[in-house]
């Protein structure tokens, strides 16, 4: 099946399969009860897959709640009488787990083969402040904040298989060795990276897991292995011939990282809607879970 047809019959069925896969996704929600006061009108089960068409559509809370009210075939699937009210929504946001988030997520991904080829990066999401008033009265223009994503993605199904999430954009190094413990590397064979991953540390991890470091060297840097053999061994190697080293071992494909970022930023936007920290962090998983699973969704579509 060609690229275009593979992609018109995902999209086609798209809401179908990211209902079906919500749906089986929240039965790994825990389900709270008390023997006292009456049982929750919405359990948060079926809040959560409401958050995740909520996050898919890109509308605010009211306008969601909105088109919910007037889809009654929708409410009678998940078994609501109404459409919760979009206070309830906010609510739920902060009752979801970002550890559970990182199973799902974790779920999705192992639903393909291992990695043998993954990229790392990280990006930036952008969210207000709050300060629309300061700048309306004082005139003041406040600085854009920014929520990091650092990423490891498989290059060639372009699923994500391990997030970090930071307030703060900072530098990059130290993120690799937390985001590779979450992948499976039985199969992994390469892991590319830009030049802020350099460092012997993490040259020499990704040595040990019996891989090979893409990660381009940044000049001036010296061979000295202090320990770290494989980090030596890359630096000698890179000074041979960059270009050839690139063309070697397929330096290009770090940027297919770059690509998962596009993709999701023009599918939710560049920005988050929540305001506290804790939130955001929620919401952005929620986006990779839903790349996660338009990805599923279009892989087997396209026969792979």
């Amino acid at each position: 099946m060609s690229y275009s047809s593979s992609y018109d019959t995902a999209r086609s069925r798209h809401f179908e399969f990211l209902l079906d896969s919500l749906i089986k996704l929240s039965n790994m929600v825990p389900t709270k009860t008390t023997p006292f006061g009456r049982p929750p009108a919405f359990p948060l089960r079926t809040l959560f897959v409401l958050l995740g068409l909520k996050f898919d559509s890109r509308l605010s809370y009211r306008t969601f709640v909105a088109q919910l009210a007037f889809n009654p075939q929708l409410l009678e699937r998940l078994g609501l009488s109404q459409a919760p009210s979009y206070s309830i929504h906010q609510q739920a946001l902060k009752r979801v787990s970002p550890r559970l988030e990182h199973r799902m997520n974790r779920l999705l991904a192992r639903k393909r083969p291992p990695p043998k080829s993954v990229a790392v990066d990280s990006t930036g999401f952008s969210h207000s402040s709050g300060g629309e008033w300061m700048r309306l009265r004082f005139k003041k223009t406040l600085k854009r904040r920014f929520t990091a994503l650092h990423a490891a993605v498989d290059t060639d199904t372009l699923m994500v298989h391990a997030v970090r999430i930071r307030a703060r954009p900072g530098g990059d190094a130290k993120d690799l060795i937390g985001l590779l413990k979450r992948v499976v590397h039985r199969c992994l064979a390469n892991v590319y990276g830009d030049k802020a991953y350099i460092s012997r540390k993490n040259v020499q991890y990704i040595h040990d897991l019996g891989a090979y470091p893409g990660i381009e060297p940044k000049k001036r840097l010296r061979a000295r292995s202090r320990g770290y053999r494989g980090y030596k061994e890359l630096i000698r190697e890179y000074r041979r011939g960059p270009e050839e080293w690139k063309q070697v071992h397929q330096y290009g494909k770090r940027s297919l990282v770059e690509t998962v970022f596009g993709m999701m930023k023009v599918r939710f936007g560049g920005g988050l809607s929540s305001r506290g920290y804790k939130e955001q962090r929620r919401e952005l998983l929620f986006k990779v879970i839903l790349h996660n699973i338009e990805r599923l969704n279009f892989l087997e579509c396209d026969g792979r």
